[in-house]
């Protein structure tokens, strides 16, 4: 899908420099060596990563256990104060720097 993506936003950029051969070839799935479509392609990726990193970090906010806790210390929320967040905003995974 994300390559699918990169070679209908190249071509779209190809069509509109009026290179309307390459975008055909590119739509076609024959112009990945393109330069065009490698760099979406890169750009997709970093965009479907951060994506991700943010969907895992609305999850663990949407988790009804990381509120609860018999006391407020015992909620794992008392603790995040937005770290979770801060590290998918920042371009980090919510617990890489977790240490056991």
């Amino acid at each position: 899908m994300v390559l699918a993506r990169a070679r209908e936003a190249a071509a779209a950029y190809l069509s509109g420099r009026g290179q309307v051969l390459d975008a055909d070839i590119v739509r076609r799935g024959g112009g990945d060596d393109f330069p065009e479509v490698r760099i979406a392609l890169a750009l997709a990726r970093q965009q479907q990563d951060a994506h991700g990193r943010y969907e895992r970090a609305l999850r663990s906010y949407a988790d009804a256990d990381f509120w609860e806790g018999e006391i407020a210390e015992a909620a794992l929320a008392f603790y995040d104060r937005g770290a979770i967040a801060r590290a998918a905003l920042d371009g980090r995974e919510a617990f890489e720097t977790h240490r056991d």
